[in-house]
């Protein structure tokens, strides 16, 4: 009988292993008809069968009608539960196995403590590693590797690296488990020193599994050359044909900047070419700002028949949004809709902020208000747009709808509340939200957060409280800071602070021209016109050339650039004369010059001419020979948009009766009626 129920039972195993479910059930419908399950040995075989391939239904319907349980049988169901991604099921079962006074063992602990991982339930897994002390499971290595794996993944990785260090003997796994935990982390250098002492120690072999973890580390350094030798550690292994390994390079080199290894990688190794190795291949271009290689890639991907994935498509957007290119941004939105990611937060953050970013703030916050459950992402997400646009208030009002959903707001959401009350003058409310950063919310404000008030309290002109709160920073303030602190000086006329903000900022960052610029531009104010060449003699002396003005528009899928006084277009002609009639008749309107915006030593009337031929109002005037009557206008721009041409787009905007959104450093300006949106203050 016992040598019958053996056989009986490597036969469900080999079910079980083989993945091969119909022959199972068959059986189980044959003894079920014949002799009937009376064996808890028989049951549980077909319990494990049943959960190992995936059928938890028939698994839990064996688990609730067997009138005897064993250990075996609730580490069966734990563990079916575990591997089946129903991880709250497998700790309730393994809370209930206690309860009912059987001890688990290993096997059943290390699966509650995965289920823990996967939930990032860093309570229960102190439960759970408070009852391994007791049992004494802590030492041993399945367990203790799990436990260590589960502290890092929670953000522990102080107490992973304790108990990783109270393993006596410590194989592949714990040292995968401790390299992932740093890398994941950030890390990466003890990550690597991590996979050095694998590569010294005689006894342990570097798998798969730890080669993906330490180029993930390199990765994470943008460390290629470092990369290139585990590359070379690889291939001598032979560990290569493994589709995660080449993964994990091509993810290195595109995160290094180094393209075509990446690419040489992907159609080079077995299987190089899939869903996972193109996201990294398009993420690499997208960094690098290579918007038409990424585009490529997609399109190669698509020709292979592989299928994009949400990371694919956040990519994509992403780099649609920073280049601002409305129309492939639409048609990805479109092939989003034609997929269940348009549920995806991820893809539905980088939508929400690639139509900010083109300017389209209606339908940015109509994407938005589709979403059903917004996660922390999304909430930054729109509230950055917001303060793109200078809506202070609706980005306030967003972010108390955020804490309203029980959302906690981070470091980003700040950047982008404080910004917000930047661009639109609500210093007050950006001073009580700095003030309730730590103590409300429990976020240490940064150097971020530090320039963005400085920057508030510099466009509001109220630059003495922004030397106190300087002067009572834990830290010296960065380049942006300083850089916002000068602006600041320019617009209000304060030379003196203007000078020492000039002088900190060019030793952060002594190649930025725009330094030398702002500063001419404060002596020229002032009437200071001998330290005005001197500024300029410096810069010609240090061979720092000043930014040009650029100005570019997209108009039948085609991108337009155009620089001050630009002739190069083919219809400059016609661009020139329409821009001779937009002054006629803004002057009409009361227009006048602003010609304090030009800081070289001339005669009115050529300064005037400077001004009218910006880039922006050439890329204005061209868009409206070129495009539809009606069609809004979106001119993005690299530089501040000054108030000469500010005034002048605001006349225009009435006179053609059109939209003219126009996008430049710091934000966008939303022209209308004679109107901005940002009401003057910018």
């Amino acid at each position: 009988m016992l040598k019958e129920l053996a056989i009986l039972g490597q036969l469900i195993q080999s079910y079980a292993l083989t993945g091969k479910l119909d022959k199972g059930k068959q059986l189980h419908a044959h003894l079920l008809t014949s002799t009937g399950i009376s064996s808890t040995f028989i049951a549980n075989h077909l319990l494990n069968m049943y959960a190992k391939c995936g059928d938890l239904t028939d698994a839990l319907s064996m688990f609730d009608h067997m009138p005897k349980r064993n250990l075996i049988t609730w580490t069966a169901m734990i563990t079916g539960f575990s591997h089946n991604a129903r991880f709250l099921d497998s700790l309730l079962t393994f809370s209930n196995m206690c309860a009912a006074g059987i001890q688990p063992t290993q096997f059943a602990f290390s699966s509650a403590v995965q289920a823990a991982t996967s939930l990032r339930s860093l309570a229960f897994g102190r439960q759970l590693h408070s009852l391994s002390l007791k049992l004494g499971y802590h030492a041993e290595l399945f367990v203790g590797s799990n436990l260590a794996d589960m502290y890092s993944k929670c953000g522990s990785l102080d107490v992973a690296c304790r108990i990783f260090e109270e393993i006596p003997e410590k194989d592949e796994v714990s040292w995968t488990a401790m390299i992932d935990g740093y890398a994941k982390n950030g890390d990466f250098h003890k990550a690597l020193m991590a996979f050095r002492n694998i590569l010294d120690n005689e006894n342990l072999v570097a798998d798969q599994h730890v080669f993906c973890s330490a180029l993930s580390a390199c990765a994470g350094m943008k460390a290629g050359k470092l990369g290139q030798s585990i590359h070379a550690s690889v291939v001598k292994s032979g560990s290569s044909a493994e589709s995660a390994v080449s993964n994990s390079l091509t993810d290195m080199y595109s995160k290094a900047g180094d393209m075509e290894s990446a690419v040489t990688v992907v159609n080079t190794f077995p299987n190089g070419w899939n869903v996972v190795s193109c996201s990294s291949l398009i993420d690499g271009y997208v960094e690098m700002d290579d918007i038409e290689e990424a585009i490529n890639t997609y399109a190669e991907s698509k020709r292979r028949g592989l299928c994009p994935n949400e990371f694919t498509f956040s990519s994509l957007i992403k780099a649609c949004a920073n280049d601002a290119a409305l129309d492939q941004g639409t048609q990805l939105h479109a092939q989003v809709i034609k997929t269940s990611f348009i549920l995806d937060s991820f893809v539905c953050a980088v939508l929400v902020d690639m139509y900010g970013k083109c300017g389209l703030l209606f339908s940015s916050s109509q994407i938005f208000e589709e979403i059903q459950n917004p996660t922390d992402i999304t909430w930054n997400s729109i509230i950055n747009v917001l303060a793109q646009h200078g809506c202070g208030q609706e980005a306030i009002e967003a972010f108390d709808q955020m804490v309203a959903w029980h959302i906690k707001p981070n470091h980003v959401t700040f950047v982008s509340l404080l910004m917000a009350c930047s661009h639109s003058g609500l210093v007050e409310q950006g001073l009580q939200f700095f003030g309730s950063m730590n103590e409300a919310f429990g976020v240490e404000p940064r150097d971020e957060h530090y320039s963005c008030v400085i920057d508030m309290l510099g466009r509001a002109g109220r630059l003495d409280e922004a030397e106190i709160f300087i002067s009572k920073m834990p830290s010296e303030p960065n380049a942006y800071a300083w850089c916002s602190l000068l602006g600041a000086c320019r617009t209000h006329g304060r030379k003196e602070l203007g000078e020492l903000a000039a002088e900190k900022l060019m030793r952060l960052e002594p190649e930025n021209s725009g330094t030398h610029v702002l500063l001419s531009t404060i002596y020229a104010g002032v009437g200071q016109w001998e330290d005005v060449k001197a500024v300029r003699r410096l810069m010609k002396d240090s061979g720092r050339k000043k930014l040009p003005g650029l100005s570019w528009i997209e108009v039948e899928k085609k991108t337009h650039v155009f620089g001050v006084e630009d002739l190069s277009h083919p219809r400059k002609d016609e661009i020139y004369k329409k821009m001779e009639e937009l002054l006629m008749r803004i002057r009409e309107e009361g227009y006048v010059p602003y010609t304090a915006a030009v800081v070289s030593k001339v005669e009115e009337s050529e300064k005037e001419r400077l001004l009218r031929h910006h880039s922006e109002r050439i890329a204005v005037a061209f868009a409206l020979i070129s495009s539809p009557a009606g069609k809004p206008i979106i001119v993005k721009k690299n530089l501040r948009v000054c108030v000469d041409c500010h005034s002048a787009m605001k006349l225009i905007a009435k006179v053609e009766r059109r939209v003219i959104i126009v996008r430049d450093s710091a934000r966008f300006h939303h022209f209308q009626d004679g109107n901005c949106s940002c009401r003057d203050y910018w």
